[in-house]
């Protein structure tokens, strides 16, 4: 009897001690990564200049971003939508980076139109 108790906690008590939790998964999930009306979450870093955060974001939304700071700068406008920074290899990575942008604080200057630039830089 006990030889066959042992066999079973052996055999069984692995299963019953597995982790059932929540998976991370780098990939896109879409029940944690729409992360706001405009965004989706994704290994892209961009600054939003209209609503003044940074974001991680799906290469789609990168891109329309680009598109964007083209435009503003062949309109020569003054204050540019959107700032396309970097490319991540994950999610993970570029909110890592995020992090770090947030916590140096760094400056908005990039969101400044390159002729209003010239103007400061020559009075």
């Amino acid at each position: 009897m006990s030889f066959k108790l042992m066999l079973f906690c052996m055999f069984f008590t692995p299963v019953l001690l597995a982790d059932s939790g929540e998976k991370v998964l780098n990939g896109y999930d879409p029940a944690v990564d729409v992360i706001a009306e405009n965004y989706e979450a994704g290994p892209f870093l961009i600054y939003d200049c209209v609503e003044k955060h940074w974001t991680c974001v799906m290469e789609s939304y990168y891109k329309d971003c680009q598109a964007k700071r083209e435009k503003d700068i062949h309109e020569k406008k003054l204050d540019l939508t959107c700032a396309p920074i970097a490319s991540m290899g994950n999610k993970k990575s570029c909110f890592q980076k995020q992090l770090f942008m947030v916590s140096q604080n760094f400056g908005t200057r990039f969101c400044i139109g390159d002729d209003w630039k010239q103007k400061e830089i020559s009075f």
